[in-house]
């Protein structure tokens, strides 16, 4: 399988962007930085410039994630040879095999006959080295399942991490690319949704693996481990899962549960960090947003 993969970066630290370029360089064609404004720009020209495979889009300022990654994805497909792209966060840090096994893994399914939507790796913390759970939506139930050690059949997902999945063509082509107007968070998730509504599944490949980071950091909550966002990252959480509530291809079942937790996991959240009444106005912002269908980015919120 001839792949491209997609980098969106914004103020990466350069050795360990250059760490993600080495590990994957020989295994795709092409390798496109889409750049979401980055102050440090002539290092990673020169970082881009050191490699034969490598192209920059410069963006000139932060966009959102969505439309870094869209720009990316039209750049790679442009060469109609490639059949599948990979998506990376600057920070990923995919195994050495990470890209060979899912593309492998994608042709070895197909062949069978099974349709695939979208293949992403297992996660792990390197903060704590514990491994991210795979999603599965039962009924109002978010199932978290674990690879078994040994065994690699694929695991149906209902969601997958945009970093590290590969998209084939022929599922961009039916189900298009990312919501720009949501800048950050929630694009995977609704992406995933609908590509399933497109009746194009996504699965995990458990001997694929790469270290990823979701949130600031990590804690114990009830027995849970939860991610830290910044208030301004609580706000775009807020109002996308607004959003996605809105939106008709969701099942309805994903959404009350959407509801019912956005509410219980804010009131509980709000007991266990600094800077309480500064997360709440975000949050409120969000909620309001969200309700008004104000899509985009938003500057920092004045002090209040």
């Amino acid at each position: 399988m001839i792949l491209g993969s997609v980098i969106v970066t914004y103020n990466p630290q350069i050795e360990v962007l250059e760490r993600l370029i080495d590990s994957t360089t020989r295994s795709v064609k092409t390798i496109i930085l889409s750049d979401n404004g980055s102050k440090n720009l002539s290092e990673i020209r020169a970082l881009a410039a050191s490699f034969s495979n490598v192209t920059i889009i410069e963006l000139n300022d932060n966009l959102g994630i969505g439309y870094a990654q869209n720009r990316g994805i039209e750049a790679v497909f442009a060469d109609p040879s490639i059949e599948g792209v990979l998506l990376f966060d600057h920070d990923s840090q995919p195994s050495p095999d990470m890209v060979t096994v899912v593309g492998n893994a994608y042709e070895e399914m197909t062949a069978k006959g099974m349709v695939v939507g979208a293949l992403g790796p297992v996660y792990m913390d390197p903060r704590t080295e514990n491994n991210y759970p795979i999603s599965v939506f039962s009924g109002f139930k978010l199932i978290k399942k674990y690879p078994i050690p040994g065994d690699n059949t694929p695991i149906a997902a209902s969601f997958l991490i945009a970093s590290g999945s590969l998209i084939p063509r022929t599922t961009y082509e039916k189900v298009g690319g990312m919501r720009e107007d949501f800048f950050i968070d929630y694009i995977d998730i609704e992406w995933s949704f609908r590509a399933t509504h497109y009746g194009l599944p996504s699965y995990v490949i458990p001997n694929a693996r790469m270290l990823h980071i979701v949130g600031d950091d990590r804690m114990k909550m009830l027995g849970r481990e939860i991610s830290i966002h910044s208030p301004l990252r609580r706000y775009y959480l807020a109002r996308n899962s607004v959003f996605m509530v809105k939106i008709g291809y969701i099942d309805w079942r994903y959404k009350v549960r959407e509801v019912f937790f956005s509410i219980s996991r804010v009131i509980v959240f709000l007991f266990f960090v600094d800077k309480r009444m500064t997360y709440l106005r975000y949050i409120i912002k969000g909620w309001n947003d969200g309700f008004k269908g104000k899509y985009g980015k938003i500057d920092v919120l004045p002090r209040g």
